[in-house]
């Protein structure tokens, strides 16, 4: 297919974690846009793709599993004809499953019908070398396809009013009482090396609770798992804690929140997709490659051993205070 203007349905197979699927959602809004507003199905392995749907983000979304895509890893294994019959009835398929030489990539051309898109997900070396976003890596490799797609992708108003509102007495009835300012803090990570001492966390929350915000924590399995009971029971002399036991539950209630504190992080993308007030502290990950997209997104380094904690405490509030809220 040569003509957007005749496109209609799109699929995008995502098998990454929750920071690239929203990464992937900034550029599935640019190809809705670019492409003529086709309806877009995501198939992910992360549920986000599922609250995406939920919230009109996208037309339609499953779990790779829920398809079969699994099967596209296995070439002896014969397609089941639900997902081939599935597979031929789109138009074009953007698979991040692999790059174009990848034998996923192969086995889905030899399926399909309509066109196959092969993205590889990963940095290229010249993109970690002149340290380029990863969302532009991926829009530069669908022009040469000859489908070019706006490269201002940066978040816009994704939800209305009412959805912010209704995410807004989700986590008011967590936390059991109305609030003026909400902040949550995640002081975790997928990666324990992108995440700075607790310690240093504790000290911004207890200055941002000075400043009359209301701190949450918010932690998931990988903390639970990694720092054991007494990490959440610590947690909790300074402020509440919520566990991400869903996805889709810990999504809302970022929603809900008038600032989001976090690192390098899945749900630290989520909030700048969303336009929260969002603060990203990076470690040893390059922030031009990896950095949240979104109007309300700042970054900041962890902390540095030869200066005074409460310098860089100071420098994270400040920053909190200077980003506009949502109007």
């Amino acid at each position: 297919m040569t003509k957007t203007a005749q496109l209609k349905t799109v699929l995008i197979l995502h098998a990454g974690a929750l920071g690239d699927c929203v990464l992937t959602l900034h550029l599935i809004r640019a190809m809705y846009e670019s492409w003529g507003r086709p309806a877009v199905t995501m198939a992910a392995r992360s549920p986000i793709a599922r609250w995406a749907c939920r919230h009109g983000l996208l037309a339609d979304a499953r779990s790779l599993d829920e398809i079969g895509a699994h099967l596209l890893y296995q070439p002896d294994t014969e397609l089941p004809e639900r997902l081939t019959r599935f597979l031929r009835s789109l138009d074009r398929i953007v698979s991040f499953l692999g790059g174009p030489d990848d034998p996923v990539t192969g086995r889905l051309q030899t399926v399909c019908t309509g066109e196959v898109i092969a993205i590889d997900p990963r940095p290229a070396e010249s993109t970690t070398r002149d340290g380029r976003h990863i969302t532009r890596q991926w829009a530069a490799d669908l022009g040469r396809c000859g489908h070019p797609v706006s490269t201002d992708i940066e978040n816009r108003a994704v939800l209305t009013d009412h959805e912010r509102r209704a995410c807004r007495t989700s986590l008011v009835a967590r936390l059991g009482a109305e609030t003026a300012r909400v902040a949550i803090c995640h002081p975790g990570s997928g990666g324990l090396d992108k995440c700075c001492p607790i310690e240093a966390w504790e000290r911004v929350v207890a200055k941002l609770t000075a400043n009359r915000w209301t701190l949450v924590w918010l932690i998931g399995p990988d903390e639970v798992e990694r720092f054991g009971p007494n990490y959440a029971r610590r947690l909790e002399r300074s402020a509440p804690v919520m566990y991400e036991e869903l996805v889709e539950q810990a999504a809302d209630w970022v929603c809900g929140a008038d600032a989001y504190l976090s690192h390098d992080a899945g749900m630290t993308h989520l909030a700048a997709y969303l336009g929260i007030r969002t603060v990203a502290i990076f470690g040893p990950t390059d922030p031009r490659v990896w950095q949240p997209l979104g109007p309300r997104c700042r970054i900041a380094a962890f902390p540095e051993s030869d200066r005074p904690i409460d310098d860089w405490v100071d420098s994270i509030v400040s920053l909190v205070g200077s980003i506009p809220p949502v109007s």
